[in-house]
Formats: C-alpha cells, structure tokens, sequence
C-alpha cells in the first residue's frame, strides 16, 4: 500500500466539511445556514467531531456542550448586543445591567409559582373546549397551539386586548427580534423590522387605554388577580426607577414572548410524538395516568430532537479564548459574532448518554429549551407548564394523529398541522 492509499484510508469522513471546503468563503454561511435548517443534527455530528470551533465569514460556530455552556456563562463577553436594534432598553437586551437585575427581579415577583397548577388548569380548560370544539379534526397551530397562550395572556397575565391583533403583534416581534438578524441578510428585512416597529405603537397604545382603567379598578377593590394588575400595585418608589414605562416594556415582553414561542414547542413535540409510534403509546399511558411529571419528560426529550431554535447569538465584546488549554482551543476576536448551536449541545455525547436514543426520563439539566445562563427565559415556568399541558389534551384523545405533516408555508414557524380527533 503506497503512503497516499494509506493516508486516504484513514481519512475522516466529512461530507459537509468537504462540501464547505470546495466553496469559496462568502458561499459558505448560506450553506451552514441551510443545513441548520434542514439537517442539523448530522452536520452537528460533523461539527462536534471534527470542527466544534467553525467559522464563517459571517458568524461563528460553537458544537460542543462544555463551549456553549462556556459561551452563556460570560454575558459580559459574549453578550447580546445584536439584539438592541429591535428590543431597544428591553432587559433581555442588556447583559448585567442595573435595569436588567432590577426588571427580572420585578417581573419573577409577579410571576409567581403559586401560580402553575392554575395555569396549568386554564390550559387545560381551554385546550379541551378547543378539541371539543373541533369535530372530527382540529388545525392545530391556529386553533389549538396559539390559542391557548393567547388564552393565558389574556387572562393570566391581563393584556386584554382583541385576538388578532394580539397574534399579530406577537408574531411580528418574534419574526424581527430572532429571524430577523444582519447575518440572515434577508431581502424582506426592513419590512420585517417595520410591521414590528408599527406592531409595537399599537401595543402602547393598548395599554395607554388599559393601564389607567386598571388603576382604576385597583382602587375600586375589583380589579382581578393577574400580571398587570400585579405589577400596578407594588407602587415602588421613584427612586427604583420603575415608573409606567417599564411597566408597559415589561408586560408587553410577556406577550411577545409567550405566544409563538409556545406554540412552536407544543407542534414541533406532537409531530416528534407522532412520528415515533414505539413512544407515543408509553406518552399516551403517561398522561392518562396523570402523572404530569413522568409525561412532560416526553415532551422535553421531544423538543431535545425537535427545539424552537437550533441556536442563540452572542457577540464579542473583547477577545476572548474559548476552550483554552484543550485541543480545540480558539481565540475570538472582539466583534465576532457567536452561535452556540444549543442542538447540538443536547447530543453531545460527552455529556448526554447515548445521545440518539429517546428517553424521557433524561435530567432536565439535558435540556437547553429555555436557555441557559444570564438570559434564560423569563417564562420558563409558565411555558414549563404550558406546552407539555397543551401536548397531554391532545394524546388523552385516543383518536388523535396527524392527517399531514406540519406546514411552514415558508416561514420560520408553523403554519398549520391537521390533527384527527375521531
């Protein structure tokens, strides 16, 4: 055997890198960007073998767990800046702040876990008269997955506002805010930016209306126990610095934040369900059995297959080492924009056992749904209680299965997802 058979023989396979490599530089991201979309967990595979610290002309990759991990933990150098342009002085756009601290701090006071078996009973309520509702089949997305965090907005957290424009508005913000970034370079990006700058106007101009005639009712003793009326009542001193625009920042994030969101989850868990008919029948005897905390570990092992996002951003405030003293260590430069690519952190076999194998009864420290770190999500317990809820109505439907596959049509969340009920 001549040297070079010999070198080819042990040669790595590495299709996508191989791929990467045979483009030219600009080329590459677009690729990557594909690939995240409709292959990620075997490009990550790729990745995490062969190529955890990946950079593009435009971002930057990040494949192992430890690094992702590494990456959340140092907000102040890996930080969210690129969010600014859309969240404005919004708290998650600002890492270790005064504002930051003193917000999350108000907002976890009024968003109480007293508060979850009472949610989780609204879910229920409303997702039953949904399925009930419905017939013989059930559009889940429009009818089922986004009606009910809708539901809880209004009624747990008191935005009283009109169906539609609550979804719009919703929906417009979390197009902008995560599929909406200078490294997606879309041609449809300052419309984008516009319908959530018009959408965020309108929600002002909502609670302009709402806030003064719930003071109103905070006085006259009949205001009801939710998230607005809440936080109007804890009158904090001027010297907090919390005054009504805070108070409107702060409450509208919890619409914008809930709706989406949850219903990405609860469709992209059912189609993950559904698709595995060795598990579905143990999910289904799970929820019949009622005991939430047994099958809502099928819904996260679920969403560790099929997440919301593959990936958060980050961008280098300063140089910074990653990795350093290991084989892959790596120095990123200050501006380099950063993607821990969370799927992959949650099959990394390093730290997950047998990765590829479906378990429900997983830790939930596996999971990186909600975020990691500094800006874990604000709602994780009320969306901890949602989405599985919302999932367990369904599967009580001995019936229930989909009647095709969850359509996109185009856009970064689902569309539609017919479900048979009979």
């Amino acid at each position: 055997m001549s040297v070079p058979e010999a070198a080819a023989r042990v040669r790595p396979y590495t299709p996508y890198l191989d791929k990467l490599a045979a483009v030219r530089p600009a080329e590459r991201w677009p690729l990557v960007r594909g690939w995240i979309s409709s292959e990620p967990r075997p490009f990550f595979a790729e990745l995490r073998a062969h190529a955890p610290v990946y950079e593009t002309s435009e971002v930057t990759l990040v494949a192992k767990r430890a690094d992702v991990i590494e990456i959340l933990s140092v907000p102040k150098v890996f930080t969210v800046d690129l969010y600014k342009p859309k969240m404005g002085d919004f708290m998650l756009a600002m890492d270790e702040t005064v504002v930051n601290y003193r917000d999350k701090s108000v907002m976890r006071a009024i968003l109480a876990w007293d508060d979850l078996p009472k949610i989780r009973a609204t879910v229920a309520e409303v997702a039953d008269e949904a399925l009930n509702a419905a017939g013989s089949e059930i559009e889940a997305v429009q009818k089922l997955a986004r009606l009910v965090p809708l539901r809880i907005v209004q009624r747990v957290f008191g935005i009283k506002g009109p169906d539609a424009d609550l979804l719009d508005w919703s929906y417009a913000n979390q197009m902008d805010q995560f599929n909406n970034l200078p490294y997606d370079d879309r041609p449809d990006a300052d419309a984008i930016h516009q319908a959530a700058e018009d959408s965020r106007v309108k929600l002002r101009a909502l609670f302009a209306a709402l806030i003064p005639a719930r003071i109103a009712e905070i006085k006259a003793g009949t205001a009801p126990d939710d998230s607005l009326t809440r936080i109007l009542s804890l009158n904090l001193p001027a010297a907090d610095h919390f005054g009504m625009d805070r108070v409107v920042i702060n409450i509208g994030g919890l619409l914008i934040g809930a709706i989406e969101t949850t219903a990405e989850a609860a469709i992209n868990a059912l189609a993950e369900l559904f698709a595995r008919p060795e598990v579905l029948s143990d999910a289904r005897a799970a929820a019949r059995a009622g005991d939430d905390a047994v099958f809502d570990g099928y819904v996260w092992e679920a969403l560790r297959f099929s997440p919301i996002v593959a990936f958060m951003f980050r961008e280098a405030a300063a140089t910074y080492t990653l990795a350093k003293g290991t084989a892959r260590e790596k120095v990123l430069g200050k501006g380099t924009v950063v993607l821990p690519l969370s799927l992959s952190a949650m099959f990394d076999p390093d730290f997950v056992p047998e990765p590829d194998a479906f378990k429900p009864d997983r830790p939930f420290h596996t999971y990186l749904h909600f975020g990691y770190g500094h800006h874990e999500c604000l709602g994780r317990y009320v969306g901890g209680t949602m989405i599985p809820e919302i999932v367990k109505r369904v599967l009580l439907r001995p019936a229930a299965r989909p009647l095709a596959p969850v359509d996109m049509a185009g856009t970064p969340f689902p569309q539609t997802y017919r479900i048979g009920l009979t």
